[in-house]
């Protein structure tokens, strides 16, 4: 069943500052934040999050942000800097502005930079030492998301650490048992018939996916064992070709569950899935995250460069309407 998500309605800078949360799914700290708007009412769609440039490179990251904007439809943009460096801040508020009036036909509708505690907007009359506000748990866009079932996570390092590489006697443990289902997967491989390896590796996988989508209680043996198969091309791209963006959330749970368990040399490719998962939840922080690791696995795995190239480019969840039918 689909839930239509609750309308919020931001009256006021203030309301922005405090949705930010729930546009990435995490509370931001020394970022760029831009979303487009469209219509008459200004309605919000597509939202990026961008890290703080160093100095110098603001009118790089101001084409890039502009780029995005553009790419997604924008009638007006709404830009606000999160940060308490405030020159920087104001450097790149003056980039992103001079890059709309450059290159492209969006209003800039709000631009605002805070610190935390204050913010500043450059409406006539504003106050040079800005107005305070204040962030809560308990604002209504908040509520309101967490009502509908999002989570909001305290900060991106948390996201970050979802994915990070189990460490210490966990890490051998896992590091010996992955020996161990490679000695049984390896030779299923080796004497499969190359067009027959896919239905073979999905035997053992999608069942063990069923179970984990459903909540059941699933062994780390069980878990690497989807890990080791989807570490062959043929069983990663049927993995791949069963998500659509209606089931993309429990794929990227269970995905991000495997994930926990792979070490080398089974990250690239369940890494890779989990982030393509989270691209078509509309999560591309999640996915950046993922994509980065198995990256610094595999500097040469085709699949995480292609998803890197996805989101960078700012590519539209929405455009995904699966593998082509044979």
């Amino acid at each position: 069943m689909t839930h239509t998500p609750p309308v919020f309605t931001a009256h006021d800078v203030p309301d922005l500052i405090n949705a930010v949360p729930t546009f990435f799914g995490f509370r931001v700290e020394e970022s760029i934040v831009a979303v487009a708007t469209s219509g008459p009412r200004r309605r919000l769609g597509f939202r990026l999050r961008m890290d703080l440039p160093r100095p110098g490179k603001e009118e790089a990251v101001a084409r890039k942000v502009v780029g995005h904007l553009t790419d997604h439809g924008a009638e007006g943009a709404i830009v606000i800097v999160l940060t308490e460096q405030q020159e920087l801040a104001l450097e790149l508020l003056d980039a992103i502005h001079a890059a709309l009036d450059d290159f492209s036909g969006i209003e800039l509708i709000v631009r605002a930079r805070a610190d935390g505690e204050r913010y500043w907007t450059d409406e006539p009359g504003f106050p040079p030492e800005g107005l305070a506000y204040v962030t809560s748990e308990h604002h209504l866009s908040i509520v309101q998301a967490v009502a509908a079932g999002q989570q909001i996570l305290p900060s991106r390092q948390v996201l970050v650490d979802r994915f990070r590489p189990v460490t210490g006697v966990r890490r051998r443990w896992l590091e010996h048992a992955t020996a161990s289902i490679l000695e049984e997967i390896v030779p299923q491989v080796a004497r499969t018939v190359p067009g027959e390896l896919a239905a073979t590796g999905m035997a053992v996988v999608e069942p063990i996916l069923d179970r984990v989508r459903a909540g059941d209680q699933v062994s780390d043996g069980d878990l690497l064992r989807i890990a080791a198969w989807v570490s062959t091309i043929s069983v990663r791209d049927e993995v791949w070709g069963l998500m659509t963006r209606d089931n993309a959330p429990e794929m990227l749970a269970a995905l991000t569950l495997v994930s926990t368990r792979a070490v080398p040399p089974l990250e690239p490719a369940v890494l890779s899935l989990a982030a393509f998962a989270a691209w078509l939840t509309g999560d591309g922080a999640q996915a950046l995250i993922a994509v980065d690791r198995a990256i610094e696995a595999d500097p040469c795995y085709s699949m995480a460069g292609l998803i890197l190239e996805i989101l960078e480019r700012g590519v539209s969840p929405a455009s995904w309407v699966g593998w082509p039918t044979p």
